[in-house]
């Protein structure tokens, strides 16, 4: 007991970002991809299931995450990786409407892609591309 009466509390701050849940990026990629390689979509809900997350923990922290993830892609010459995030109701067919497609575009515009008149169309477009894109390059997760 002496000995911990030797040492400081740690910082308020320190112990809030240990107990928080936190979205891993390499884990996330890593999931995005395997689902590219195998021409699905995957849900928000999925994404954070790779982190060990359930969506009610993850939910705040999504956009900003898949953003980060977009802009590590675009940086290594890559897709808009978060294009086959959708909706569960989207699952089978790669839909997005409403505030997820609004989102994923203005975070493209935010990235510097310029999304055009059809959002649904660059969605579709993105879409594509991140699926031809893991055929033709040896990508590590």
């Amino acid at each position: 007991m002496e000995a911990l009466r030797d040492h400081p509390a740690p910082d308020a701050a320190l112990l809030a970002a240990l107990e928080t849940p936190r979205l891993d990026a390499a884990r996330s990629r890593a999931a995005i991809l395997a689902a590219a390689r195998m021409n699905r979509f995957l849900s928000y809900g999925d994404v954070a299931e790779a982190s060990f997350l359930c969506w009610r923990e993850a939910r705040r922290a999504m956009d900003p995450h898949l953003e980060a993830l977009c802009r590590g892609s675009l940086r290594a010459g890559g897709p808009l990786i978060s294009a086959i995030v959708v909706n569960r109701t989207g699952l089978a067919t790669g839909h997005m409407e409403g505030r997820a497609l609004a989102g994923f575009c203005a975070m493209a515009a935010r990235l510097g892609v310029v999304v055009g008149a059809d959002p649904a169309a660059f969605l579709a477009h993105e879409q594509r591309a991140i699926f031809a894109w893991v055929e033709t390059h040896d990508l590590h997760d």
